[in-house]
């Protein structure tokens, strides 16, 4: 929002290499999602064999509980980052395709870049801590 209001306040605008190289960005950022979110259905699907101790088997059952919660998360960010990619693939297109005057297109520009870089951050972190937790054989 920052950097919104202070290319609006500059008065920035951006070219149409910029919308086109926004258009690519957002459009490999797709598919590479789906690919990810393909990735923690595999990691969801896993199959853990139940310990014959009660106590370990408690343990377990509350690791496979917090991962299923964390699965759960990480899945419905991906899918709003899907979300966010395609809502910004279309704005660029419309930008690319229908000029504006002004800087309204380039404060839109720097709001949805931001929104989605945040968004990204937040699904990393998730990811990190689930992959994490496969590696190291938690769950």
């Amino acid at each position: 929002m920052v950097g919104g209001a202070s290319i609006a306040y500059s008065s920035i605008k951006f070219d149409s290499n910029f919308y086109n190289v926004s258009i690519t960005f957002f459009g490999i950022f797709i598919a590479l999602l789906l690919n990810v979110q393909v990735a923690v259905f595999g990691i969801f699907q896993r199959k853990w064999e139940k310990p014959e101790d009660e106590n370990l088997a408690e343990i377990q059952k509350s690791k496979l509980e917090q991962r299923r919660s964390l699965l759960g998360e990480l899945n419905s960010n991906l899918s709003y980052l899907i979300l966010i990619s395609c809502f910004s693939l279309v704005t660029f297109l419309v930008f690319f395709v229908f000029p504006f005057r002004g800087s309204f297109s380039s404060v839109i520009s720097c709001v949805l870049y931001g929104h989605f870089v945040l968004t990204l951050m937040m699904s990393v972190k998730r990811a990190h801590t689930l992959f994490q937790m496969e590696y190291e054989g938690h769950c």
